[in-house]
């Protein structure tokens, strides 16, 4: 561990901020080399603890997603306070991101079952053998993990296929370059039903567009086009999907360990200003009309 370098603020991308080397040396050098010895043994040993405990949190992630619930409520609950609980247990948020990923992906292929028509292999003995070994193998490796979840299911389906039939393990380097090639659709889970709304949402389009471009057609003929500003309820009906759907999850991993951790400090700064709001709308008077 360079503390320097650790204490260095960082660019969006993760890299160093050079601006400020020549202040965080100035820092480290008055703290003096008992302070940076000291805080080395307490990295170096938080490290080891958190390898020793990534599989006991891989398999409370498991848990979390074995479980029935509803899903848009109370699984999104427990997601959200199990992800901040595994930080406060001891955990780097880059390290959560991962178990939370390769943990929904885990469970998520295990609950997958037999289908006849679809599936290759001749009987459903056969299915879970094959579905047993491919996890077995890669359980162990939560990085793996983690890129198999942000795959596709072609690229899972190979993955899996190619260790059957050719015994073939990926390596890290592999499934990240496959996952690059099929990157996983936002909407794909694995073992659940899509999302009857978005269906819908999705089946509806073309007629909404088509409608669409007949009102800017009839609204370019007048002189004063007026919008109707977007109600409270549908931005924050919008909020709460983006939120629930795993979009900003997956955007986040796409970043450094570094500039995942600034990120997450700013959206923490974001709902203090949203507890603030609430806190100051919590009531609304109504005055009746005689």
């Amino acid at each position: 561990m360079n503390l320097k370098q650790l204490i260095t603020p960082k660019n969006e991308d993760g890299s160093v901020d050079h601006r400020y080397i020549p202040i965080a040396q100035s820092i480290v050098d008055l703290a003096g080399e008992r302070v940076e010895a000291q805080l080395r043994k307490l990295y170096a040993a938080t490290t080891n603890l958190e390898k020793e405990s990534a599989s006991a949190g891989l398999q409370l992630v498991i848990a979390l997603f074995s479980i029935p619930m509803d899903e848009r409520f109370e699984r999104s609950k427990f997601k959200k306070h199990i992800r901040e609980q595994l930080q406060e247990i001891g955990f780097k948020p880059s390290k959560v991101s991962k178990l939370m990923g390769a943990g929904e992906f885990y469970a998520d292929y295990s609950s997958c079952t037999f289908n006849s028509d679809f599936d290759l292999e001749s009987t459903e003995d056969e299915y879970n053998e094959k579905r047993e070994r491919f996890l077995g193998e890669y359980f162990n490796n939560i990085s793996k993990l983690y890129e198999l979840s942000r795959m596709n299911g072609t690229a899972i389906h190979r993955v899996s296929t190619d260790l059957a039939r050719d015994n073939k393990v990926y390596s890290q380097a592999e499934l990240e370059k496959l996952r690059q090639i099929y990157p996983k659709d936002v909407y794909e889970r694995r073992g659940r039903k899509p999302n009857r709304h978005h269906v819908q949402e999705t089946n509806l389009l073309p007629s909404v567009v088509t409608h669409e471009s007949l009102k800017v057609m009839e609204d370019a003929a007048e002189e004063n086009v007026t919008r109707q500003p977007e109600s409270a309820h549908s931005l924050i009906s919008r909020f709460f999907t983006l939120v629930a759907s795993g979009v900003i999850e997956q955007r986040l991993a796409e970043y450094t360990p570094a500039a995942q951790a600034h990120l997450i400090d700013e959206i923490k700064t974001g709902i203090t200003l949203l507890e603030d709001f609430v806190s100051k709308n919590k009531t609304v008077e109504v005055t009746s009309v005689n």
